[in-house]
């Protein structure tokens, strides 16, 4: 039996909304918007106002259930055109695709193609996916034809920011629909207000009344509280955020089946498709989202889901019973799924729906079997965890580690968010162990010396060669410990077939462009600071010409425009701009050249 909501057309009433309002406050809380003489209209407040508040976010929707409808969305802030299949897609991922539901609130979010994102301001910055995050409330109300009230308030980004918005969006859904539409404009208001997404830093954040303090993430750098500004005995998880990392998640959706996250890792690391499969969207989007991150700091490669539909306008692409893709997860929770994915080869069932109780603070929510019992079904407690794969682990688990855990959770000695990072920082470390001997070849193809040459371009990687890799490999061997139930082509085949998976390829390109652009710039100290009159000494005319133009072309490229830094980016992958100084000693390096050149050359060369 199909359980998925009821297929009705999307109606976008955006153009139809009033403008939302803005407030001259810093930080507003609810009570202080509710009695402020000072409003004014949104659509007289600056352009960049807005601008800055789309430093952060591109918008938020509210999507509400209507009888006659269907998933009809009420409102997009600011106004803006959505295409008929984002909006369907927004609409129907807004809304808990099960029968299982009861009443309560709940938060969770997904990640989605968007034709938005081909628009001019996204398109140049390199986004590719919109992520939404939702907060939807379900409850009986009779004064409705279908006897309950069901909303969905959906924040729009292009930053996978999980933590950070997660936080937000649980913050301002309950205001908006206990109190009304003046939270939202306080909200925008806010965000406004907060600066330009900074990679690396700490940020203090005001919102509704509350401070948020989200540490902002570096590309390819995996967030654990131990190399962030918080103090990890004294925190306050729910208002010191690692931004990129959802509170509790690895910890909440995986300490039942601690032994099965080894193989997980195994088949994150491959590429190899896998679907996550649950009752509830804020379960299965929080286990896909954790098991992205298991693999950090190697950048997963694939497409992910972590709430995925029947509705969706990908669903043919993955749900075809001739192909199975590789480098896919997809968190799903309508049982249809069971059947439609059935030949894919790693299915991972976990966790169980999480409602909140309208009016229980977010400590209170943990899942006990009482607070389960009240809002679903036997055959929903009788959920069945565990992963189910068509492959043999080959990575040995670490016992003392599990031990550890299940000491920790019997105890209740340390707190959820404590022992989730403590989970987060084996695997990263698993992987950082997994990756040293790429990074150990990786070395070997790097310059040693770096000099001023006749060449016309700065030194170049030497190309990354697999058997030469397999042959250090085996010198030196793995760092990870793996079954010894296997012999050592077993733990070699583990390492060829990440070679052939698209996060070897990932990986590879961003350590190649990283590695480049250091030498790139230790090429420009040389350039810069080497004594070019002794240099030129004993140096043929043709030597100086094309060091001449090399230093010219550098001038030229320095001055080009750099685009404002993106939030995705590090300090250290964004292009290189020159600074005055740099500049003014190119420039001098420049006539040093010229001045060593025989005065017909330099009329020949226009100098």
């Amino acid at each position: 039996m199909d359980t998925r909501p009821r297929s009705l057309p999307v109606k976008t009433a955006a153009d139809s909304v009033p403008a939302l309002a803005s407030i001259p406050a810093p930080n507003i809380s609810p009570s202080t918007y509710l009695s402020s003489p000072n409003r004014v209209s949104w659509d007289v407040v600056e352009q960049l106002a807005l601008d800055r508040f789309q430093d952060w976010i591109i918008g938020f929707c509210q999507v509400n259930f209507d009888l006659e409808l269907g998933q009809a969305m009420d409102f997009v802030f600011p106004p803006m055109k959505l295409s008929e299949t984002d909006s369907k897609n927004i609409c129907f991922s807004a809304f808990p695709d099960t029968n299982v539901f009861g009443v309560g609130d709940t938060v969770f979010h997904f990640r989605m193609r968007s034709q938005l994102l081909q628009e001019e301001r996204f398109h140049n910055e390199g986004h590719e996916y919109l992520y939404g995050f939702v907060f939807f409330r379900q409850k009986k109300d009779p004064l409705l034809r279908r006897g309950y009230f069901q909303k969905s308030l959906v924040l729009l980004t292009v930053y996978p920011f999980y933590g950070l918005f997660s936080r937000i969006i649980a913050l301002l859904g309950p205001l908006l629909y206990d109190i009304g539409r003046p939270m939202l404009e306080a909200a925008c208001h806010n965000i406004a207000s907060w600066g330009v997404p900074v990679p690396g830093q700490t940020l203090e954040l005001p919102f509704l009344g509350t401070v948020v303090h989200a540490e902002i993430p570096l590309i390819h750098k995996p967030q654990l509280l131990e190399s962030s500004s918080f103090n990890m005995e004294t925190m306050d998880p729910e208002n010191q955020i690692l931004a990129s990392v959802v509170n509790e998640a690895l910890y909440n959706q995986f300490h039942e089946i601690i032994g099965d996250m080894w193989l997980c890792w195994e088949l994150v690391l491959l590429g190899e498709p896998i679907v996550v499969m649950s009752q509830s969207p804020a379960t299965c989007s929080e286990t896909v989202t954790a098991l992205i991150d298991m693999i950090s700091p190697v950048p997963y490669c694939g497409d992910f889901r972590p709430y995925f539909t029947i509705q969706d306008s990908d669903f043919q692409t993955y749900v075809n019973k001739n192909r199975i893709p590789s480098a896919v997860i997809l968190g799903v929770t309508n049982p249809f799924f069971d059947r439609a994915l059935e030949h894919w080869p790693h299915h991972l069932r976990i966790g169980h729906s999480r409602i909140n109780k309208k009016g229980q603070t977010e400590k209170g929510q943990q899942r006990s079997s009482q607070l389960l019992s009240r809002f679903y079904s036997p055959s929903l407690l009788e959920f069945s965890q565990g992963l189910t794969s068509k492959r043999k682990r080959v990575v040995s688990r670490d016992h003392k580690l599990i031990k550890s855990i299940a000491i920790a959770v019997a105890k209740g000695a340390r707190p959820p968010h404590i022992l989730n990072n403590t989970l987060r920082r084996y695997f990263i470390d698993l992987t950082e162990k997994f990756m040293v001997p790429f990074n150990r070849y990786f070395t070997t193809l790097i310059p040693v010396h770096i000099t001023l040459s006749s060449s016309k371009q700065p030194p170049r990687l030497k190309p990354f060669k697999q058997d030469d890799f397999m042959k250090s490999l085996q010198e030196h061997g793995p760092q990870v410990q793996f079954k010894s139930t296997f012999g050592n082509s077993d733990w070699l085949d583990f390492y060829r077939q990440f070679l052939k998976c698209g996060n070897f390829a990932t990986w590879l390109q961003w350590r190649t462009t990283e590695a480049q652009k250091e030498l790139q710039r230790k090429y420009l100290e040389v350039l810069c600071d080497t004594d070019l009159n002794q240099w030129m000494s004993g140096k043929h005319e043709v030597e100086l010409v094309d060091l001449l133009l090399r230093v010219k072309e550098e001038l030229k490229i320095g001055d080009e425009e750099v685009s404002p830094a993106d939030p995705g980016e590090s300090v250290g992958s964004r292009k290189c701009h020159l600074t005055d100084k740099q500049r003014d000693k190119l420039e001098k390096q420049s006539d040093v050249l010229v001045s060593g050149l025989p005065s017909d050359l330099r009329a020949t060369l226009s100098l």
